[in-house]
């Protein structure tokens, strides 16, 4: 059994077909299934279950997986320290839309000063993608807001924020002495993408209040909706270390309403089986220290 074994077992657990990893890896497709075909014979256990032309992870699949996963990341670390030593500080972040705007940015500034030819890759995405991508050994690291359950990943709180509601300056609502959550289906909601967990925690905290609001504005990124803020009467869900900015600068405001504390926690995250790095030791000493 070699690498290359491996390495085609964990594409076609990836791709869920012979076929879509035959292309990914530029293979014959008789190639690919000559390949676990040779895996299930040396180990002497069935792998994959086919169910409508697609693969499944037997019990014993799962477990290979997580092994030729680990050993495959590990070949990889190897090489990357014996042969390319410019990537052997090399680390792939993950976050979510808020982390990924505003903190990010100083952590990989922190690891470029603790760490020699220190380098990096970083996914901004919502919540979900990135969880997903931790999951699959696509990134090394996560950092999101609101919560994650996942029984393949390792959980660490590293700091609390607050989720606020904000509008522009010059809001009608400011206006009132009283605002109520009624008053909040008045006016536009510029919400985030699905997966975002702003979006997910509020909608289900104004449901349990009664409160329907009024969606028809959506953007990916935290940018596009302080733009549309600025412009309309509409209404947002956004993270306070987001906003501190434009608050000291009057731009926005946040809604006085008097018993909506939003408190919610930033996470790291990584998959419970991934063997971790250096950089990654040292990545989370910065969390531990800086943070």
């Amino acid at each position: 059994m070699t690498l290359h074994h491996l390495e085609i077992f964990i594409e076609v657990c990836r791709k869920k077909t012979t076929h879509a990893a035959a292309e990914s890896l530029n293979l014959s497709q008789s190639a690919i299934s000559k390949s676990i075909a040779d895996l299930e014979k040396y180990y002497q256990v069935k792998v994959f279950e086919r169910l409508n032309h697609r693969l499944y992870l037997t019990p014993e699949g799962k477990l290979l997986q997580t092994y030729a996963q680990n050993l495959l990341d590990l070949n990889n670390e190897m090489e990357n320290k014996i042969r390319l030593k410019r990537k052997m500080n090399h680390i792939r972040i993950g976050a979510s839309v808020s982390v990924g705007t505003y903190l990010v940015p100083q952590l990989i500034y922190q690891m470029k000063e603790i760490m020699d030819d220190f380098t990096y890759d970083v996914v901004v995405n919502n919540t979900s993608d990135i969880e997903n991508k931790v999951e699959n050994y696509q990134l090394d690291v996560g950092i999101v807001e609101g919560h994650v359950d996942n029984k393949n990943l390792i959980i660490k709180r590293i700091v609390d924020d607050e989720l606020v509601l904000v509008v522009r300056a010059s809001h009608p609502l400011l206006k009132k002495k009283e605002i109520l959550y009624s008053d909040l289906e008045k006016f536009p909601f510029i919400k985030r993408e699905q997966g975002s967990s702003n979006r997910n925690q509020l909608e289900l905290y104004l449901k349990e209040k009664g409160v329907h609001l009024m969606t028809n504005y959506t953007c990916s990124s935290v940018e596009a909706i302080k733009q549309a803020l600025l412009y309309t009467d509409g209404i947002a869900s956004l993270s306070k270390m987001m906003i501190e900015q434009e608050i000291k600068k009057g731009v926005f405001k946040v809604l006085p309403l008097n018993d909506m504390k939003f408190k919610r926690s930033i996470r790291l995250i990584y998959h419970k089986n991934k063997y971790v790095t250096k950089t990654m030791e040292t990545f989370f000493d910065l969390l531990d220290h800086k943070i």
